[in-house]
This record gives structure tokens, sequence and C-alpha cells, in this order.
């Protein structure tokens, strides 16, 4: 069984406790999820079967989009609901387009510092570890992308004041950055509620709840929940091949191709890029790195992931 189911992680429920529910719902098959939600986050999680784990590394690179509940002028040591609050500020009088013009200054490529409760490690030991045994360890500033960061709610008189949808690049902490916007309009502040709407292609509306799957799987219709592995690879081109040249991949070869021969090409991609590699019949294989050659191109193989 090799594929991809995209969970809608319940709030509470840990990331690996969702794969060990796929797990015990589908003995003996290889299960593992490909990017880490807190357990008060709620939302998309692809969790990869069989062969399909191999392919979690370019799940994970996929832009992310979240909604997230910030609530101003209370700062907490974990940087969210879940935390000690650490200090408290009055709010000031807000302006809609203050706030927004506000969030604007986060568009684009940011600095954070990792949350002191986080799997940052230091020393080999992750930050939350350091900081639950009370010793203070310095923490290396890290570049995130704000691609895209939108104002939904804006609730000046109640909490969470503001409400943001934010896409964003791998290893964008979604708690740093609203506790930065509540510094930023001065009051402080901390990340109330969060749900990840999408992971690359897949989103919360083809996302299934655990109840959802433990139901499907007891009706014997889990091809209902899988998707196949090159779903999740839609932002590399795809590149049709001969057995010949399939097989050469396979056995680990360098395979020379003429560039047309690419026929799906998405807004990225090309030279030097990974490609997605199909035969003649539309069976996906592989995922190979297409390299300038002698004549046009070269292929060198990634990950072959057909049997």
């Amino acid at each position: 069984m090799d594929g991809i189911i995209v969970v809608n992680k319940s709030y509470g429920v840990t990331s690996h406790q969702v794969v060990q529910l796929i797990r015990r719902l589908f003995p003996g098959v290889k299960a593992g999820h490909s990017g880490t939600l807190d357990p008060v986050a709620t939302g998309v999680l692809p969790v990869c079967l069989g062969r399909a784990t191999r392919i979690a590394e370019y799940i994970m690179e996929h832009p992310k989009t979240y909604r997230a509940a910030v609530t101003l002028g209370k700062t907490t040591d974990t940087e969210d609901s879940a935390g000690t609050v650490t200090g408290s500020w009055p709010v000031p009088r807000l302006e809609r387009s203050r706030v927004e013009e506000t969030l604007s200054g986060f568009q684009g490529s940011i600095e954070q510092i990792p949350p002191l409760y986080s799997a940052v490690k230091y020393q080999g030991k992750p930050l939350y570890r350091w900081t639950r045994s009370g010793k203070e360890v310095p923490r290396k500033t890290r570049r995130a992308e704000i691609y895209r960061i939108e104002l939904l709610e804006f609730n000046p008189e109640r909490e969470p004041q503001l409400v943001v949808e934010v896409q964003c690049s791998k290893g964008t902490y979604i708690r740093t950055l609203a506790v930065d916007i509540g510094h930023a309009i001065g009051c402080g502040g901390h990340l109330q509620a969060l749900t990840r709407l999408a992971v690359g292609p897949f989103t919360l509306d083809s996302a299934f709840t655990p109840e959802m799957i433990e139901h499907l799987s007891r009706e014997e219709r889990a091809g209902e929940l899988i998707k196949p592995m090159d779903s999740a690879l839609t932002l590399m081109p795809a590149l049709y091949l001969d057995q010949v040249k399939v097989k050469a991949l396979k056995n680990g070869q360098l395979v020379e191709i003429e560039v047309p021969e690419i026929k799906e090409e998405p807004e990225e991609g090309g030279m030097g890029e990974k490609v997605r590699i199909y035969d003649r019949d539309g069976s996906f294989k592989a995922i190979a790195r297409m390299e300038k050659g002698r004549t046009g191109a070269r292929l060198k193989t990634l990950k072959y992931l057909s049997s």
C-alpha cells in the first residue's frame, strides 16, 4: 500500500498520535507524517504510506498556508495559548489600516528566533528539553519566507483581535510570527489558535478527520482515503520516457534526453530541477534531477519509487 492520506488533525492530538492511528488501521504498512503540527494546532497533515514515505522530504519543501488567530497584549512562554502568561500590556487603539500596514512589513524574507519550546536542536538536544530543565541556551536566527499575509478579521474590542492568513516557506514559526506582530504593534502578543489550510497541493477541503479515516477503514473503503504518490509532486515537471531509459534510471545510470521530451511544465522548473519520471503508459516511476548534458540534458536518479 503506497500513497498519501491527507489528515485533518484535531486539536490536542500530536502528529505522532495521528501516525500511530494510521499504523493501527493499516497494520504492517510503513507510515510517517511530512511536517509536524503542534498539538494545539489543527488542519492539514499529510501522512505517507509505504514507498511514499521516501518522498516526505519533498512534501516538507512545499509552501504552507495557515489561518492564525493572534491575541494582542499578552505574551506567553510557549508563544501560544498553551503557555503561561509572561507579560501583559494595554492594547493601543487600533485602526484596520494601521494593522494591515504592520502586517505588510512581514511579507518577504524575514528572520525569526525559534521558540524556547521547539524541536530545534542545540548540542544535539531539542530546545524544549533545555527549557524544561531550566537552562537557557543560545538560539540562532533562522530565515523564513512569507509569500502572503492577509488580515481576515479585525476585532479591536475582543480577543483574538486579529485573524490572519499566511502562506509561507518550510521552517516558518507562526507562533513567533504572532509574537513579532504583537511587538510591531507595540503591545506584545501570542498565537491563540492555528489551522493549517494547505501543504502544497493538499488542502483542508480534501482532508479526512481521524473519525472519517477509522470509519472508511472499517468499511473497507481505504481506496477513498489514499492519494497517489505523484499527487504530492505536481510542482515538478513531468517527463515520459521509454522503457529502456526508465530501466537505466532504475539501475542508477545517467540518461541523456532531449529537453522537448518534457510534456508537463509547471510554473517553476527546468534545467537543474527535479522532475517526475513516468513510463509511456503514464505509470509514475521515479524522481530525477535534470542537468545540462552534452547535446541536451541528462537525468540522474534521486528516488526510484516503482516496484
